[in-house]
C-alpha cells in the first residue's frame, strides 16, 4: 500500500478545490473527508494548499473548507481575514489558466511559510 504525504494529498485537494471555486461552492470538512477520502480534519493538508497560496499571491483556495457549525476554516491562519471576501477572490479567479502545482511546490511553499502567516 502507498502512503500518501501531505504534498501529495495537497495535490489531490488542489482539483477539488479549484472545481469548487470554479462552481462557486463551499465545502465542509465532511465534504471533503467524503469526496477525497481524508481524514475529517484535514487542516494540515490545507495548510499546504493556503502556503502555496500565499506564496504565490493567489486567493486562498483553502478558504472554500469551512466547519459546518460556522462556515469558517478551523485553521487561526484565516482570523484577520475577511472570508467571505476571501472565498469571492477563488470565485473570480480563472482557476483553468493557473497551472497546477507539483507536490514539491507545495512542499517547497510550505517549508518557506515562515512570514507569510502574519
Amino acid at each position: 500500500m502507498t502512503i500518501m504525504h501531505y504534498p501529495q494529498r495537497a495535490l489531490q485537494l488542489w482539483s477539488l478545490l479549484a472545481l469548487a471555486a470554479m462552481t462557486r461552492t463551499i465545502l465542509t470538512y465532511d465534504d471533503v473527508s467524503a469526496l477525497t477520502g481524508l481524514p475529517t480534519d484535514s487542516a494540515k493538508t490545507l495548510g499546504y494548499v493556503y502556503f502555496y497560496c500565499a506564496q504565490y499571491k493567489l486567493p486562498l483556495l483553502s478558504s472554500l473548507v469551512v466547519r459546518k457549525e460556522d462556515y469558517k476554516p478551523s485553521s487561526d491562519l484565516y482570523d484577520k481575514l475577511d472570508i467571505r471576501a476571501e472565498q469571492r477572490r477563488c470565485f473570480a479567479h480563472d482557476w483553468l489558466k493557473q497551472p497546477v502545482p507539483s507536490p514539491d511546490e507545495f512542499e517547497t511553499a510550505h517549508a518557506a511559510k515562515a512570514g507569510l502567516n502574519g
